[in-house]
Order: C-alpha cells, then sequence, then structure tokens
C-alpha cells in the first residue's frame, strides 16, 4: 500500500443534502446544481485522507486499499449511511490521526458516531475507549440495543443488570425483535428475586433466634444478680450495658 501523498484516498459519504454529518433527507425533486454549488455539495460530503494512516489504524482499510481492490485502483472508498455521517467520520478521523489523537475527547456528543467508525472499520482500541465512555452514562434500554449491536460486552451486562431491576418499569417494547435480549433482561430479574428471597431467608432465620436471645438474656440477669458486686460498681454498670443492648436486639427481632 504506497502513497503518492499525504492525503492520498478519498472518503465518499452516502448522505447528500443538508450540511456534513446531517440526516439524509432526499427530496424526490432537486434543484440543479451548477458550477460552485456543486463542487461545495461535492466538498461536504467527501474527506480526503491519508491511506498509510488508515491502513495502520484498522485491517479492514488496509484490505480495501490493497492491490487488486476496487478502492486500491480508485482510490476512493464509499461509506454507507448505515455506518455513519461526513462529521461522525471527522470525529472518528481525528483519533487516528498522531498529531491529534492524544488531544480528542470522547464524550456524550460525539462516542456514537465514533463507536460505530470503529466497530465496522475494526479498531478495536479506539472501540474500546468508547464502551468504556459510554459505561459512566446512565444505563438505558437505548444503550442496551446498542451495547448488543457493537458487542460490548461489559457494556451490556450492566444495561441489563440495570433494566432489569428498574422499578420505573421501562418500556421494552423495542426488545420484541431481540428475543436473545430479552431473555438476558427476564433472566437476570429471576436471579435479582431469588437473591431477594434469599436475603428474606436470611433474616427469617436471624428472627428466629429471637427466642434463644431472651433465653441468653434472662440467664445473664439472673446469674449477674448472684455475683458479688465490686466496690466501684462497675460490674453493675457493665451488666447494665449488657442488658440493654440485649433488649435493642430482641425488640428489633420482634
Amino acid at each position: 500500500m504506497s502513497a503518492t501523498s499525504f492525503d492520498d484516498v478519498i472518503m465518499e459519504f452516502e448522505s447528500v443534502g443538508g450540511d456534513a454529518g446531517s440526516a439524509d433527507v432526499r427530496p424526490k425533486k432537486r434543484a440543479k446544481l451548477v458550477g460552485s454549488d456543486h463542487a461545495n455539495e461535492r466538498e461536504a460530503h467527501e474527506r480526503s485522507v491519508s491511506s498509510v494512516v488508515l491502513g495502520i489504524a484498522s485491517p479492514v482499510f488496509k484490505a480495501m486499499l490493497s492491490a487488486g481492490m476496487e478502492e486500491s485502483r480508485s482510490r476512493r472508498i464509499k461509506v454507507s449511511r448505515d455506518i455513519g455521517t461526513a462529521r461522525q467520520f471527522d470525529d472518528f478521523y481525528s483519533c487516528l490521526l498522531p498529531a491529534t489523537a492524544w488531544t480528542v475527547s470522547i464524550h456524550q456528543e460525539n462516542v456514537d458516531g465514533i463507536l460505530a467508525f470503529s466497530d465496522y472499520y475494526q479498531v478495536i482500541p479506539l472501540k474500546l475507549e468508547c464502551e468504556r465512555v459510554l459505561c459512566d452514562f446512565p444505563p438505558s434500554v437505548d444503550r442496551l440495543m446498542q451495547a448488543h449491536k457493537y458487542g460490548l460486552n461489559d457494556q451490556y451486562k450492566r444495561c441489563v443488570a440495570a433494566v432489569a431491576s428498574d422499578a420505573g418499569k421501562p418500556d421494552l417494547s423495542v426488545l420484541k425483535g431481540h428475543p436473545s435480549v430479552l431473555f438476558d433482561i427476564l433472566k437476570q430479574m429471576q436471579n435479582h428475586f431469588s437473591d431477594a428471597d434469599e436475603e428474606k431467608n436470611k433474616l427469617d432465620d436471624i428472627k428466629a433466634l429471637r427466642p434463644t436471645l431472651v433465653e441468653v438474656r434472662d440467664r445473664m440477669r439472673s446469674r449477674s444478680g448472684d455475683r458479688r458486686r465490686s466496690r466501684c460498681g462497675r460490674s453493675r454498670s457493665g451488666d447494665r450495658k449488657a442488658y440493654k443492648a440485649m433488649d435493642s436486639v430482641c425488640s428489633a427481632l420482634r
């Protein structure tokens, strides 16, 4: 994969109309573009990039730009709108450039686009960084589906647990077409209920000890009355504290 100049490959995006990175909403009839208008639209949806940078970061780009591939011959790579927009690619590409990667901050506004591109083009370290950032956001059904789509295991488990334990009863209708996700949520709910039952059983076992504790407390009182008091009265004071503690425990277990 040789490069005749630094920016020697054109990324061509499907989106047409509006600014770079906007949703692709095409009217049935469009005004004819001529001269500079046509050039401006083409520029808005094309990016000149380095094949060297792409090939080092991504095995997918490396394969595309290898000998014998159409992209290698034409020096153009078409990007489906299903992958992302030109603006999202800008964020993604900034993470690959040696001069800018260390300055890029992945945050709520750009993480979704960077994740989509890093997943499709298999830039695994960048994808993992996106997952790390997403794990700091509140979990939701939408984030759960995103984690499922891109194979974000830690984020997926986190969102499944959160959705399963959500007392607000989140809308799970979007999961109708994803039975495996719904199954994982139901399984987590079952585990949650099992844990609750286990805690209740433990509490019942503790409460069952109340008669024994009452008996121990009464025996302590009886034996204490037979003991000789010390001159300073410390034994009596210590006994009173012990009785009070035992009374509190027994009351709590009613």
